[in-house]
């Protein structure tokens, strides 16, 4: 597999950490270390879920965009989208603000490098009649 351009490498440390920031809520929840989100409740668990999820599926696409999987663009695009809308739809404080750029700057750079990302059978052998 041919090595990405430098945009696309930012571009997956950039969904990466955007999937360790939701691991590190996800267990700051759970752990009850959230001092506005009731402990002991539904809503303390819900939360810790939907978060674990996002950081796993942020993960997945990060590993499955390596390898230039076509639904892992769209839904990576999808995702990353629904998260920025999300960000701003409750209080914004400063974490909010840097999540919601981190978001933005890596959907944008998706957007520039898609043709990267949806590119086949780029790996045809010089001289074959099909490169």
């Amino acid at each position: 597999m041919d090595r990405p351009p430098v945009s696309v490498r930012v571009t997956l440390i950039l969904i990466l950490l955007n999937a360790a920031f939701w691991l590190g809520f996800a267990i700051l929840v759970a752990a009850g270390a959230i001092g506005s989100i009731p402990s002991a409740s539904v809503i303390q668990w819900v939360m810790a879920i939907l978060a674990l999820v996002s950081a796993v599926a942020l993960a997945g696409i990060a590993f499955f965009l390596r390898r230039r999987n076509r639904f892992a663009f769209y839904f990576g695009l999808a995702l990353l989208a629904l998260i920025a809308v999300l960000s701003i739809a409750d209080q914004v404080g400063l974490l909010d603000l840097f999540t919601l750029l981190v978001n933005l700057v890596a959907l944008g750079l998706m957007v520039r490098d898609r043709g990267w990302y949806l590119q086949w059978g780029r790996n045809v052998p010089k001289g074959d009649p099909a490169g």
